[in-house]
């Protein structure tokens, strides 16, 4: 595990009167560099990612990353990352992820420029995809749409970079029966790294037939 670069100097954000104990939750790179990367983009981190200062530490985090990314760890290089770095005892506002965007902004570049011979991202529930495409993309995406739509390339960065969503590790501790959901959509992040993902076809449509050569 290691550090990405320093962050900017947090305290000038709005945030940190809120925060002030935490000077913001770094991103963390999982594995050995050189191979595919996969940052996990989550909307914001909870207690014991603050008390910790490390992402995915808590009980949504643990399921994460010791069950769901198990096998994902073992092929990429794994970053977890968070929108808004010092998250609060309250949902996160449009403003505070657009304020924190820079922090987030300057460690994506960073991957960027790592030698990953492909880069994909898995945004993690709601918030963080509909977030995500808004500030990277500037464009309006739902969770169901993302979710439908994944492992489409976007271009980020002049980079074009498969994209995935699911839903909270969170919400699974809620609803159990969500994890099987999240299973299907691991899955088929996997596959796409494993190179097996499934490729549309086009139909086999066949021409009508005449009434007069039908038996």
């Amino acid at each position: 595990m290691s550090l990405m670069p320093p962050l900017p100097d947090c305290r000038l954000c709005s945030r940190w009167e809120l925060a002030p104990k935490n000077p913001g939750v770094p991103t963390i790179q999982v594995g050995i560099p050189g191979r595919d990367a996969l940052v996990v983009v989550a909307p914001s981190p909870g207690y014991y990612e603050h008390v910790h200062n490390e992402p995915a530490v808590g009980k949504p985090g643990r399921l994460l990353r010791e069950i769901l990314l198990a096998e994902l760890s073992t092929l990429c290089t794994i970053y977890l990352t968070y929108l808004v770095r010092c998250g609060v005892d309250q949902d996160s506002k449009s403003k505070d992820f657009k304020s924190c965007f820079t922090h987030h902004l300057a460690d994506i570049h960073s991957i960027w420029a790592s030698p990953a011979p492909q880069i994909r991202v898995l945004l993690l529930g709601a918030d963080a995809t509909t977030q995500f495409h808004r500030l990277h993309l500037g464009i309006r995406v739902s969770h169901k749409d993302a979710i439908a739509n994944n492992g489409k390339p976007r271009t980020i960065l002049s980079r074009s970079v498969p994209v995935f969503a699911t839903i909270h590790p969170a919400a699974i501790l809620r609803n159990n029966s969500l994890i099987h959901t999240v299973e299907d959509h691991i899955n088929l992040l996997t596959a796409h790294v494993k190179g097996q993902a499934p490729t549309p076809t086009d139909p086999d449509i066949q021409a009508p037939r005449s009434p007069h050569h039908l038996p």
